[in-house]
């Protein structure tokens, strides 16, 4: 019985221990306008974008239904986002940071944010929808959900990898940068290692997406036309990658993967070799050292203090969101700027995936500025770089905000911002803390900097070009602040990105992106004249001058990380570009029909049914079934999961429904079972049922903070027939918790940050309740790095239970002390700690077992030294009387084995001996996963 009450005190845990919260601070009033394909969801923000939103999807249906010959039945669901910030509280699936759109099958909805920018609306949109036809292809027909729970076999190297293809004639330049950088370095993923996408290290999945289309792309020239369309429709017959090409190319995902390598090799050394194109430090010294040997890692937005003494920039050395990290140029020394995120939960690296200069200093070399998030708003940071100290300060308006530049009196800050869903120039006043605009202008405009006599402004303008090869390209424009005129620098085609003057006014240095190149070039006001300063195996980004001008700092993608260099301007090129002509392409321009807006109304569905049932003579009727339903935005959710089993005289039952759009997450449910049971050793017949019914509401005060609250009514019945034994015990129960959570890993594994967990629980005699009991329990846990991926990992846990049905608290065991058995030193109040070091002793196994299923991808072997102490104790006295020698310690070591499952799901393997050091024994665990 004991056991069974222990189950229904984990019955409403309320929100899942350690997660990540999700902040709701507005409310969206959706409408809907359709077009032939599509219902187009947008509320005010976001409706300036409908019309292009609608051309877009139409055209890229075109596209994709002549490719992949299928065509929609019924129009499907689009959601339009304003911004990143809106679309990170949509509940129709959890959006994390460095998501730009999403597609869910059970409703076939889609989905997109807005950053300002006209390509990347349709590049993801198309992308996004490329998964939609995917779905339309596979998951038709008898029984969907049953064809949704196959998704997980289909390799994400084909899912992605088409939307990549699809869509690469709207820019393959970043794909084509990473896929060189890795065919000429070693660094190519083999394809039968991207089934899933889960267990890749940090800044390999936009490699692996490329990958995915260059595959693609090999398999439709080399094996002929519409081999893409036929692998797709192969698919829904067929659960393994080997067999469907074996049809395709009589070659297994093996055979194929060796050949696409060899020939995606052989392609980027020619091109290297015609290009003669260079490694970074042609042109430059390599400022940042890679903080690991085996993970790949980020560098970029260098800035220098006036003195050039000192160079601030950008680093995922510790994982995501990345650091502030600030270099000494004397001493070659790197240090961490800010010990703690939480004030600012995460900071950009750029647009997306497209690096940029998101940096300023000063002209006094004083404070650095940036911007951060906050609860789904933007913050302007200035952070002192003497004292330490953070500033935030808020852009009331504005959906957005980035690359900030000083002006040269150190009076405002320049930096663009989005408001109705347009990117513009605004002008950010420190003393005054007031934001005026510049310019306003349909183009998204970003990377302002300012001229050296602080009367203009050059930044980069984004212009639709429909009848070139690249549709979307990027001109320097040169704003006079006095005026407000604008004038056109270059015409080069491409993105011409992060713009700078030099320090005599004269030149502007800045990186331009066109036909798989991004590299650094020199723009000569006076001539007009365009020089190509770099030819990159990889790419060279965030271009800055330095040392009076005489010097020129860059972040470089190589070897699958991206890194800065440093060098004079005399070791770089001066090859002058001419402003050739494209060839000329045809693409739809026009708009297509829309209906007239009407309003959103909530529509329900189901979103899964999985049955499972079987009959035999012996045993009855068994049936298992689960159902999940929920309306199209998400906030209203409801699941019931049923078992019976008449042989067994046993029934379970769970129900549960969500309420999502505020900021409170709302949950009520039903759980309970009824077992009845014959006991052949007494003859007796057992009646056993437990009912539970509860409310629980969680507030997350942010990212990392959140309070939660809930009342619960419970009745356990047990009942020996023929016997006079009965019990019942009827709980009504209080719960009040707080969370907090700050922990960060770079990869496998948490190397820093803190949790806390403090919560009550109480269970009074009010409305019938005869179940009486008080508790209290605290459990905190803080990382420190150690180097690479190894940390100390400490952990406390107390618990204090009052009342005549007090639970005990084991001490021993696995999750207390290890070494100890769990029926030991039990008392109603307990305190332990644990202390650990865990070290990788094999960093990088790399060993898939694709053989077996499931198969197993192992990745690392990590060794734990800890030690565990505590002490448990049921009343005052027995504590008063305690001493120091009556504390329980055990000492021991372990493996984690860190691996993955189909490539989707990490589970570590776990094996620990410990020994008591107050007793003799000792004793050997094994668990999955890592206690804390």
């Amino acid at each position: 019985m004991r056991r069974l009450l222990a189950v229904l005190l984990c019955l409403w845990a309320g929100p899942p221990a350690w997660a990540a919260n999700q902040v709701v601070v507005r409310d969206f009033h959706w409408k809907i306008a359709s077009t032939e394909h599509f219902d187009i969801h947008y509320y005010d923000e976001s409706a300036p974008l409908v019309g292009f939103a609608a051309k877009t999807l139409e055209r890229s249906y075109q596209r994709l239904s002549a490719g992949l010959l299928f065509k929609f039945k019924e129009r499907r669901p689009f959601f339009l986002y304003a911004s990143v910030n809106d679309m990170q509280q949509s509940n129709i699936v959890e959006i994390g940071d460095g998501t730009g759109g999403v597609t869910e099958p059970f409703k076939d909805r889609f989905m997109v944010f807005n950053d300002g920018s006209r390509q990347w609306l349709d590049e993801v949109a198309s992308h996004e929808l490329t998964h939609v036809f995917q779905y339309g292809v596979l998951l038709s027909g008898f029984w969907k959900s049953a064809r949704i729970l196959k998704t997980l076999i289909y390799p994400l190297w084909m899912m992605e990898g088409m939307a990549e293809y699809f869509t690469r004639d709207i820019d393959h330049t970043p794909g084509e940068v990473l896929l060189r950088d890795a065919a000429t370095s070693g660094g190519l993923l083999p394809l039968w290692k991207l089934e899933h996408f889960s267990h890749l290290k940090p800044h390999q999945v936009r490699l692996a997406y490329e990958s995915g289309g260059s595959a693609l792309e090999f398999l439709e020239g080399e094996f002929g036309g519409g081999k893409i369309e036929k692998m797709l429709k192969l698919f829904e017959s067929h659960f393994e990658t080997s067999s469907v090409l074996q049809q395709l190319t009589g070659l297994d995902i093996f055979a194929f993967d060796k050949k696409w390598r060899e020939w995606l090799e052989a392609r980027f050394r020619r091109v290297a070799r015609l290009e003669r194109l260079q490694e970074p430090s042609a042109y430059g010294l390599q400022l940042t050292r890679p903080s690991s040997r085996d993970l790949p890692e980020q560098n970029s937005s260098p800035v220098f203090t006036p003195d050039g003494k000192h160079m601030a920039y950008l680093s995922t050395r510790e994982g995501f969101p990345p650091v502030l990290m600030l270099r000494d140029m004397a001493t070659g020394r790197s240090r961490r700027l800010l010990d703690t995120e939480t004030r600012v939960e995460t900071l950009d690296l750029g647009r997306f995936a497209d690096l940029s200069r998101v940096l300023a200093v000063s002209p006094d070399g004083r404070r650095l500025a940036y911007f951060g998030k906050k609860n789904h708003r933007d913050l302007l940071c200035l952070f002192d770089l003497k004292t330490g100290r953070l500033e935030r300060r808020e852009l009331p308006g504005l959906s957005g905000a980035l690359e900030p530049a000083f002006s040269p009196d150190g009076r405002s800050i320049a930096f663009s911002g989005m408001k109705d869903a347009v990117s513009d120039l605004y002008l950010y006043d420190l003393e005054g803390r007031s934001i005026r605009q510049l310019n306003a202008d349909p183009q998204d405009d970003q990377s302002p900097a300012y001229s050296p006599d602080g009367r203009s402004l050059v930044f980069s303008s984004e212009v639709e070009t429909p009848e070139d090869p690249l549709p979307y390209q990027r001109r320097l424009v040169l704003l006079d602040l006095a005026s407000g005129s604008l004038r056109t620098l270059s015409s080069q085609r491409g993105s011409a990105r992060d713009p700078v003057f030099s320090p005599d006014g004269l030149r502007v240095l800045f990186a331009l992106q066109k036909e798989g190149f991004n590299e650094i070039h020199e723009l000569e006001l006076t001539s007009g004249r365009v020089q190509r300063l770099t030819r990159s195996i990889g790419a060279a980004y965030t271009p800055v001058y330095c040392a009076g001008g005489d010097a020129i700092a860059f972040s470089s993608q190589r070897a699958g990380s991206v890194h800065i260099y440093m060098g004079p301007r005399a070791r770089f090129l001066s090859e002058t570009v001419e402003e050739g002509l494209p060839s000329a392409v045809k693409r739809s321009t026009a708009a297509p029909a829309l209906t007239l807006e009407r309003p959103y109304k909530p529509s329900y569905s189901t979103d899964l049914f999985l049955p499972a049932f079987f009959y035999s003579s012996n045993g009855g009727l068994f049936w298992t079934s689960y159902w999940q339903g929920s309306d199209m935005l998400g906030n209203h959710t409801a699941t019931g999961l049923l078992t019976y089993a008449s042989g067994e005289g046993y029934l379970d039952y769970q129900a549960y429904y969500a309420y999502g759009r505020w900021r409170p997450k709302l949950l009520v449910g039903a759980r309970g079972f009824l077992y009845n049971q014959h006991l052949k050793s007494s003859g007796y017949t057992t009646d056993q049922s437990a009912h539970a019914q509860g409310l629980y509401v969680s507030y997350p005060l942010d990212r990392f903070n959140s309070v939660s609250a809930g009342v619960e009514n419970r009745t356990d019945y047990e009942d020996y027939n023929d016997s006079d034994y009965r019990m019942r015990h009827d709980v009504r129960l209080g719960v009040l918790a707080y969370q907090r959570d700050t922990v960060k890993g770079r990869y496998l594994v948490a190397t820093r940050g803190s949790r806390l967990r403090l919560a009550y629980e109480d269970s009074p005699r009010v409305l019938g309740g005869n179940y009486l009991y008080r508790i209290f329990t605290g459990e905190a846990q803080q990382f420190v790095p150690t180097g690479g991926q190894s940390a100390l990992a400490f952990r406390a846990f107390g618990a204090q239970s009052y009342g005549p049905n007090t639970p005990e608290y084991p001490l021993g065991g696995i999750g207390r002390l290890r070494g100890y058995s769990s029926g030991d030193y039990v008392g109603s109040r307990v305190a332990m700690g644990t202390a650990e070091w865990r070290v990788p002793v094999w960093e990088n196994i790399d060993y898939y077992m694709w053989y077996m299923f499931p198969d197993f991808y192992f990745k690392q072997v990590a060794l734990a030294v800890f030690s565990d102490t505590g002490y448990s104790w049921s009343s005052d006295d027995q504590l008063s009387s305690s001493r120091v020698g009556h504390l329980k310690n055990s000492v021991g070591v372990g493996l984690r084995i860190h691996t993955f499952i189909l490539q989707l799901a990490q589970l570590v393997l776990s094996f620990d001996f410990a020994r008591p050091t107050t007793e003799r024994g000792g004793a050997f665990y094994f668990y999955f996963g890592p206690l804390f």
